[in-house]
């Protein structure tokens, strides 16, 4: 019984070191988020407000024109991001996945290849996209 505990607790404190690699690896990265710049008559933020709702995203922050929307706590999957912003006549959005080490707090973006949060990457993309879309953005990659 006390090997199982001990191994038990073993794999415990594995797992979080990995988390802590992981984090550690998204920080020092070269590709943390992606960022989209665009030219719009359209009212952005009431489009993101609406995509928001439908996909779970829920409103973080708002300062003058940036808006952040997360999906997720980081629980089971990591905190999905995206940030809408305006300056002057210019929008941009920036996506990316947020991977917390405990001790370390590292951020993705969602296009590219890797191993590094693989699924929360990839559902933050697919509904990301429809927003592109809605926007007549070329979808990230």
């Amino acid at each position: 019984m006390v090997s199982i505990i001990v191994m038990a607790v073993f794999g415990g404190l594995c797992g979080l070191g990995f988390l802590a690699v992981m984090a550690l690896i998204a920080k020092n990265g070269k590709h943390q988020f992606d960022r989209t710049e665009f030219a719009s008559a359209q009212d952005v933020h009431a489009l993101a407000q609406a995509w928001a709702g439908r996909n779970g995203y829920a409103l973080k922050r708002s300062e003058g024109e940036l808006r952040v929307y997360q999906k997720g706590t980081g629980f089971l999957t990591a905190p999905m991001f995206l940030e809408v912003d305006r300056a002057g006549g210019r929008w941009s959005l920036k996506s990316y996945v947020r991977i917390n080490g405990l001790i370390v707090q590292g951020d993705v973006g969602l296009s590219g290849d890797g191993f590094l949060v693989k699924l929360p990457r990839s559902l933050a993309k697919k509904a990301q996209n429809e927003l592109y879309a809605s926007l007549d953005l070329a979808p990230l990659k």
